[in-house]
This record gives C-alpha cells, sequence and structure tokens, in this order.
C-alpha cells in the first residue's frame, strides 16, 4: 500500500480513538458520497463502528472502513 494511503488511515484511526475516549460526535463522508452525522461506538483496526444521530442514518449503526473516509471532522451544530 502506498505509504501517503498508509499514514492518512493510521491519521482516521487515532482520530476516531480520540472523538471515542473524548465522546465527540462525528461528521463523516465516504466514497460513496454518503454522510454520517455519528457517534463513534468503536474503533477497529481498519473500520470504525458509528451510531447515526441526525439525518438518514439517526439511530442506524455503521460500519465504516477507514480506506473509504473522505471527510472525518467534529460534528459542529449551526446557528440559526
Amino acid at each position: 500500500m502506498e505509504q501517503g494511503i498508509k499514514e492518512k488511515l493510521e491519521r482516521f484511526k487515532v482520530k476516531a480513538e480520540i472523538f471515542l475516549s473524548k465522546n465527540i460526535k462525528a461528521f463523516i463522508v465516504d466514497a460513496n458520497n454518503d454522510f454520517y452525522f455519528c457517534d463513534i461506538e468503536s474503533v477497529g483496526e481498519d473500520y470504525l463502528i458509528v451510531m447515526g444521530f441526525a439525518g438518514q442514518r439517526k439511530s442506524e449503526k455503521d460500519k465504516i472502513f477507514f480506506i473509504d473516509i473522505l471527510r472525518f471532522e467534529e460534528y459542529e451544530e449551526k446557528e440559526e
């Protein structure tokens, strides 16, 4: 595997572990352009398990592979 991809996957894994330990809500976009507004429930070697808290995946559990993640950041509520 290309070194840059390995580093990206490792960064996502470390970020996911931090989000899990600090109970930080996440916003994730995957390679299928699916959006996840979620809490991270567990972190595996090459994937994470999330529980949706908003949007079409609200209350749904999903397994997302790090290789499929395009965007991974802290969820921020927009004030109106």
